[in-house]
């Protein structure tokens, strides 16, 4: 071969040849370690033109020292040789038994803790899902083998910490061990066996979980939506009724009543004339008594009997002197019932005033009752529309942190972008490398693929297919059913999760309905609203910023609704009675969330209207007994106002009474004397001359006054 160049052409020195071909080699050197590593025919003519014999060791070959070579042929060896020393080969026996015995070690451990790993992983998934401890008895994962066995799972209720939500005698997973060794659990089949609903507990199946930032925040949203609602109907039911309460008909015409002001002005005037006279009853009852118990002796004695004249004249001397004191008496008390009679004059004036007065305002009142021709019932449907309202959000934050899990699990289903940017290509030498026939086909396994779940059993039945962490790859939703009955309780749940990138669907579309379970819902103590059978249906949208909407019913049966009274009572009474009517009800509800507008609710039902028309017809048939219960709760205002000026001329009535009464006792006891002084004579006639008898008679009567 010619070593030699046109002078125009570059050439480089042999002597910057990588070192593998400046050598010198045999001829069975240079078919080994050269040409037997060059796989293409035309490369292998080329590199062998160029080792030509050795002049300094006979029968080698070796490119000559001192050449010169066109810079393409230059770079084309230099290839060359660095594709020939890629393909140097040699095991090494300290780092192969080094690579073994760590090999060897990883399947030991893999083959000890593989079950207690795989254990602990879906516990503390499944308790992060349910919130409440998983338990489970038994697990077997057969790497080889290609199979999971779960025997006695048992899942516990958060609600019901004694209780499970379920209890599965065995599950047993079919996988693909290929897919697994390349990383990716690929479960081709699925079965079920022995589900049992409802289980009692041994133990406590409670465990302390914190609640999410957002949780936290949307559920105090909630609450506050239900009292601000609550507010509102407590707001609108007083103003409605406002004019119905007893002191707002006082309010009303309290410009024109005229015996509150009277009653003020008088009250210091008539309690003056009490306190002078509120005593004399008293020391008049006290005079009278002692004067009375003095001439007791002289009344009650059978003066018929007595035939002793010096004790006639002894007793009619004694007679005598108590008559005098009775003249005395008798004037005293003339004069205090002049002097009573003529200070409590103005006091009786004003009495009378002030009972006209009253009389006046009571019929000033019962002309505003009187206007109650009709009660109004403005808004009181809306009333029973926001009270359903608030219930509808009690119910939604009691099933909205399953949907909002419901919403995450979808999110993790979907197939995510790649989160590392995409690097620039460098820019790659092409090799010839030994001719090899390559067939490549997609890759349509992600790391996570369920194929096909099923299980059914006694009122239950279980269905997936398609669960993946990279839908994309299947090109295929995943679609999940589930169908259960516990105590009477049906349930029916279905779902597609569409979690591809490309896709018109939303990423979560899920359907539910239950029938024949008991409601109960609790706003603080004073709101409730209970039903003894329940059906609830419904269809959830969500998509992947976190968003999603409910629409749909719930019908309740044997319902009972209690709510706070409030003023005035009987219109309470009607309110009460029109709630009460309300034992069935079919409500619509379209709810959502969005991270702008946070949680919405509305209803789609006639119950306002319903319970308007209701409320009016009772109304209209309770009119006469609301407005008897006003006109009585107004007068009884009216008193009040008036109570203290009543009271002082009640007690001003008491005194006089007292008075008239003693002068009535004193009168009595003076008919008596009387009596005992005729008696006396009588007896003094038929033992003394009747000049004497007449004599003493004439006395006594001038003493008497007759």
């Amino acid at each position: 071969m010619k070593t030699t160049v046109a002078k125009t052409q570059k050439t480089v020195p042999a002597k910057k040849l990588p070192g593998l071909l400046k050598k010198s080699y045999t001829q069975k050197q240079f078919e080994k370690k050269i040409l037997k590593k060059i796989y293409v025919a035309a490369d292998k003519e080329f590199i062998n033109n160029y080792f030509t014999a050795d002049a300094d060791k006979t029968g080698s070959v070796r490119i000559p020292k001192n050449s010169e070579i066109a810079k393409a042929d230059f770079i084309r060896l230099k290839t060359l040789a660095k594709e020939i020393r890629q393909q140097k080969f040699g095991i090494k026996l300290i780092p192969l038994a080094a690579l073994i015995g760590a090999v060897a070690a990883v399947c030991i451990v893999v083959s000890l803790f593989k079950n207690i790993v795989v254990k602990r992983a879906i516990v503390a998934g499944m308790q992060s899902a349910f919130q409440a401890k998983t338990d489970i008895g038994y697990l077997d994962f057969q790497i080889f083998g290609a199979k999971l066995t779960i025997k006695d799972l048992q899942q516990a209720n958060k609600n019901d910490v004694m209780k499970n939500i379920f209890q599965v005698g065995e599950i047993t997973f079919d996988f693909n061990l290929t897919e697994l060794l390349r990383g990716k659990f690929d479960a081709e089949n699925i079965t079920v066996a022995d589900v049992l609903i409802g289980t009692e507990r041994k133990t406590s199946g409670y465990i302390p979980v914190k609640q999410k930032r957002e949780e936290k925040q949307n559920e105090s949203r909630i609450a506050d939506m239900q009292k601000a609602l609550l507010a509102d109907v407590q707001k609108t039911l007083s103003d409605t009724f406002a004019e119905y309460n007893p002191q707002t008909i006082i309010k009303n015409v309290e410009n024109n009543l005229k015996s509150p002001a009277m009653a003020e002005s008088t009250k210091t005037a008539i309690e003056e004339t009490v306190a002078k006279w509120k005593d004399t009853p008293e020391s008049m009852e006290k005079s009278i008594r002692e004067f009375s118990s003095s001439v007791d002796t002289l009344v009650k004695t059978d003066w018929a009997g007595v035939k002793d004249p010096v004790k006639l004249k002894e007793a009619l001397d004694t007679i005598n002197a108590a008559v005098s004191q009775g003249k005395n008496i008798k004037a005293q008390t003339e004069k205090i019932a002049s002097d009573f009679k003529s200070d409590t004059e103005t006091a009786r004036r004003l009495s009378k005033d002030i009972g006209e007065a009253i009389a006046s305002d009571k019929a000033l009142i019962d002309k505003e009752i009187a206007k109650f021709k009709a009660l109004k019932n403005d808004g009181i449907g809306g009333v029973f529309d926001k009270v359903l309202t608030a219930f509808m959000y009690n119910l939604f934050g009691t099933y909205y942190p399953y949907v909002q899990k419901g919403i995450d699990t979808a999110l993790e289903l979907k197939s995510k972008a790649s989160s590392q940017p995409a690097k620039k290509k460098a820019k790659k030498v092409s090799r010839r490398m030994k001719g090899t026939d390559i067939y490549y086909k997609n890759d349509t396994v992600p790391k996570f693929l369920i194929e096909k779940a099923y299980g059914s059993g006694a009122n239950w039945s279980l269905a997936a297919k398609e669960v993946s962490s990279d839908p994309d790859k299947r090109g295929k939703p995943a679609e999940l059913s589930a169908a259960f009955a516990v105590k009477g309780i049906d349930n029916a749940i279905s779902a597609v999760i569409d979690g591809r990138r490309k896709t018109d669907n939303p990423l979560l579309s899920a359907k539910y309905s239950g029938s024949g379970f008991p409601l109960s819902l609790k706003i603080d103590d004073a709101y409730s609203l209970a039903a003894h059978s329940s059906a609830l249906s419904c269809t959830v949208l969500g998509d992947d910023d976190g968003s999603f909407s409910v629409r749909g019913s719930v019908d309740m049966r044997g319902m009972k609704i209690t709510t706070p009274s409030f003023e005035p009572a009987p219109v309470y009474e009607i309110y009460r009675k029109a709630t009460e009517r309300f034992t069935a009800l079919k409500v619509g509800f379209t709810a959502g969330y969005t991270v702008e507008s946070g949680v919405t609710l509305s209803l789609d039902t006639d119950a306002a209207e319903r319970f308007a028309a209701v409320f009016q017809s009772l109304l209209a048939s309770e009119l006469t007994s609301i407005t008897a219960s006003a006109r009585e709760k107004v007068n009884e205002l009216l008193a009040e106002k008036t109570g203290g000026v009543s009271a002082e001329i009640a007690k001003l009535a008491d005194i006089q009474n007292g008075i008239k009464l003693q002068e009535a006792n004193f009168g009595d006891m003076n008919a008596a004397l009387e009596k005992a002084q005729r008696d006396i004579l009588k007896q003094l006639a038929g033992q003394t001359g009747s000049d004497a008898v007449q004599k003493a008679a004439g006395a006594l009567k001038g003493l008497f006054g007759r």
